[in-house]
């Protein structure tokens, strides 16, 4: 699908938004240093700890194939190749290998281009869903109607007009970058299913396949780009975003990292790259160097557990440095001392506000 035109996009955000105005009855107060120091709280909740470790990330195994497809438009069949779905032929002995339980399936769009990433690839494919035999027509249908007259019955797939995003990681890739990489696939599923996708700011999966090869994690589609193009396209006018428009977006991904906090998780790598736009709206991706921030155990203050059993956050021991280095925290690119993990995630998230109202990018900032 194509891609909007930035200059559009701003323009439709500028009209659809509610500007929020300060009224000058409530001037902006400095606070108190000796009055407001968040640190002295978190210091004083236990000794550092590092991240709290995921629980398992579930997947089914899935399975690619060639399918029917029923194309509505033009009334005819066609053979959908490399298509990706769940594999049902563990669970039941029929002649199809499981197909026949199969109700949803991806297929990749021959047309658009796959998108590298350090694992593996992403590509965008169009949503199948299970015909029905009123589907077909009489013209298109007397091959289907022949073999049912046979005792068999196709099973044909038709068309949808909605798209996923499947990132596909390669098991030769994961198992050659373990332990050398700081984004860890397994380590991003686990933490997309503790997010899940009850947000409208923060994106989740939609199931994860193993297809024997590969482990596919199905997402939602973004068919809007991401923010960084959004910003690329201002700095080539040497200029920022409109200060309406930069607050428009600064508030749903500021939305999107209060939600992570509030599930206990710290992102560390936000960047404009990781910010897609569905048309008005904004979803913070990629939680491949995601991590669980400590808590103090209210029953054993020695202990640490999450932030649903938790009530005070601790700081985290030093993880080494990740991320985009424009937008890195200073406490993640020394990597020395320990660090808060919500603290490191305003300050990016600090820069990428920087990056839209100056039309500048962070490299240019100190």
């Amino acid at each position: 699908m194509p891609r909007n035109n930035p200059d559009a996009m701003i323009e439709d955000v500028t009209n659809a938004m509610e500007v929020i105005q300060i009224p000058d009855s409530n001037p902006l107060v400095t606070p108190n240093p000796n009055e407001y120091r968040p640190l002295d709280s978190i210091e004083a909740a236990g000794p550092p700890a590092p991240p709290i470790e995921f629980d398992p990330p579930n997947f089914e195994r899935g399975r690619r194939d060639d399918v029917l497809v029923y194309i509505e438009q033009s009334q005819s069949h066609q053979q959908a190749k490399n298509v990706l779905f769940r594999d049902f032929s563990r669970d039941t002995g029929d002649m199809d290998g499981g197909l026949n339980r199969v109700r949803q399936a991806y297929w990749p769009l021959p047309n658009k281009q796959r998108i590298n990433t350090i694992m593996g690839h992403v590509e965008i494919c169009i949503v199948l869903k299970r015909c029905t035999k009123d589907v077909f027509s009489d013209e298109s249908s007397s091959d289907s109607e022949s073999s049912m007259e046979d005792g068999e019955e196709d099973i044909v797939f038709q068309v949808t007009n909605q798209y996923v995003a499947v990132k596909v990681n390669y098991s030769s890739r994961m198992d050659q970058l373990r332990n050398r990489h700081a984004e860890n696939p397994l380590q991003e599923i686990a933490a997309m299913q503790l997010i899940g996708n009850s947000h409208p700011n923060v994106m989740g999966t939609i199931e994860v396949l193993f297809d024997g090869e590969n482990l596919n994690v199905v997402m939602p589609y973004c068919g809007s780009g991401d923010l960084f193009e959004l910003l690329q396209e201002s700095q080539r006018k040497n200029e920022g975003f409109p200060e309406s428009v930069a607050r428009y977006w600064f508030r749903q991904i500021m939305e999107g990292v209060k939600y992570l906090h509030a599930k206990g998780v710290c992102h560390r790598d936000l960047s404009p790259e990781n910010v897609m736009i569905d048309k008005n709206d904004c979803l913070i991706i990629d939680m491949g160097m995601a991590m669980r921030i400590p808590y103090t155990d209210p029953e054993d203050p020695s202990r640490v557990t999450d932030a649903t059993r938790g009530t005070l956050r601790r700081l985290v021991l030093p993880q080494g440095a990740c991320g985009k280095l424009p937008y890195m925290s200073p406490e993640i690119y020394r990597s020395r001392q320990p660090f808060d993990g919500g603290a490191v995630d305003i300050w990016t998230a600090g820069t990428i506000l920087f990056c839209m109202v100056t039309g500048n990018r962070s490299e240019s900032g100190d």
